[in-house]
């Protein structure tokens, strides 16, 4: 018997498999539906992998390419308080290849600028906004500092605590790419007031002391040549590793079908894939009402390579 070509196969199993997840859905419990995503990547993860410069560097990010030259030359690349390369990619460098890395080698008391912005009020309640910058103005190191510090104004104004990951010192610390032009806030602000998303804020640089860790970027030979380089990618990047052979064609429309779901209970066909994806924590989670996921994953299907993740929400 032909085979079906690959559209009307999805197509047609769809439309069964889909029946078949119904059945039984009515017992009361609360339902879930699993969504699976899987996206083609190809038969090479280096693309992934491989870190590139950008054309434009952001400006708290701009001194990456000279420090990553300088670790692959064998140098040790020192900053403090922040990152020098960027940590956990791979760069490569006539045909060897190397996987960047920083560690951390000390500590100093290093003193830093620190934008704070107080409340002012809304733009469309002052009668006469004071002489202001407006945001668009700004240059690209300012503006980031600003949105940062405006979380911090804006849970002040509102009586709470801003997010202690994003903001710092009850503002923004510039650490680095504010000298000369880079900034027209810092270290000496050249405006009084700033109008950012609405409101006028005030304008403000206090100069605090911070126990800054010394962090030393590294570059770590992994290979020396592009069939050496996929191999530690795929000892380094593959999460589950599948043979298409021993999948059932339902199997197969799962991971080939845009975001394929079915609502509990699961087919045991869907159930067995997940767990083959390593996805089985997932599975069973009884009746939790919050959405849960594990994302990010790659998956091995013979030659190919595969980004997937699993999305569990409640059934509507």
């Amino acid at each position: 018997m032909p085979s079906l070509p690959r559209r009307e196969f999805l197509a047609a199993a769809g439309t069964a498999l889909a029946g078949c997840a119904a059945v039984d859905g009515l017992s009361g419990e609360q339902q879930s539906t699993y969504t699976l995503d899987a996206d083609r990547i190809g038969t090479s993860l280096a693309p992934l992998a491989l870190w590139e410069p950008p054309e434009e560097p952001r400006p708290w990010t701009a001194d990456y390419a000279a420090n990553v030259d300088a670790a692959v030359a064998g140098e040790r690349p020192t900053t403090h308080g922040y990152r020098p390369v960027p940590d956990g990619e791979y760069v490569e460098r006539d045909g060897t290849y190397y996987r960047l890395a920083v560690v951390t080698t000390g500590l100093e008391r290093i003193e830093r600028p620190v934008l704070r912005l107080e409340w002012v009020g809304r733009l469309d309640e002052l009668e006469e906004p004071p002489k202001r910058v407006r945001f668009p103005a700004l240059t690209r190191l300012d503006q980031h500092a600003v949105k940062i510090a405006y979380v911090a104004a804006r849970h002040r104004q509102m009586g709470g605590t801003a997010p202690g990951g994003v903001v710092e010192a009850g503002g923004y610390v510039y650490r680095r790419g504010y000298e000369g032009p880079a900034s027209g806030l810092a270290p000496d602000p050249l405006h009084d007031y700033v109008e950012y998303n609405g409101a006028v804020l005030e304008v403000s640089i206090e100069r605090r002391e911070f126990a800054e860790p010394a962090r030393t970027g590294i570059a770590i030979p992994v290979a020396d040549s592009e069939a050496g380089f996929e191999r530690a990618l795929d000892g380094e990047m593959v999460d589950a590793r599948l043979d298409p052979e021993t999948l059932s064609e339902d199997q197969r429309l799962m991971l080939y079908r845009d975001d394929y779901e079915e609502t509990t209970p699961l087919s045991e066909g869907y159930r067995e894939l997940l767990v083959d994806l390593g996805l089985s924590d997932l599975l069973d989670i009884g009746t939790e009402t919050d959405s849960r996921a594990e994302n990010g994953l790659h998956l091995a299907l013979g030659e190919e390579y595969y980004r997937y993740g699993l999305y569990v929400n409640p059934a509507d």
